[in-house]
């Protein structure tokens, strides 16, 4: 028995995220309507902290489409992100870029978490 305790409390440790990561991540919920909105310099550049190297979002709602080329989408032009999708925005270029648009009649809500990736 003692020794399974402590197979599964390795177990945990090693899935934890290291204390540096839990202090630089930021989280914001966008809800994505007719106007093309991307995600807030807030949570980008962090007053008082490093800037994020990475976002990480799941679509919720309704079905949006986003660009990161630097021009707006329209609910017809750009790439479409289906409710329960994941994506993740590497690079503060394409962090400060990246532009989502409803697609229908529904606004879609992006659930957002910023961070900095070490391994990038």
């Amino acid at each position: 028995m003692r020794r399974m305790c402590a197979l599964a409390l390795t177990g945990a440790l090693l899935l934890a995220p290291p204390a540096w990561a839990q202090d630089h991540v930021t989280y914001e919920s966008v809800t994505v309507a007719t106007t093309a909105l991307g995600i807030t310099a807030a949570i980008r550049n962090p007053a008082g902290r490093p800037p994020q190297t990475a976002c990480q979002m799941r679509l919720e709602t309704a079905q949006v489409r986003f660009r990161w080329d630097g021009t707006d989408p329209t609910s017809t032009e750009g790439q479409l992100l289906d409710v329960g999708d994941l994506l993740t925005v590497r690079g503060a270029a394409f962090m400060a870029a990246f532009r989502a648009i409803r697609t229908g009649g529904t606004s879609g809500v992006l659930k957002i978490h910023c961070y900095l990736d070490r391994n990038n």
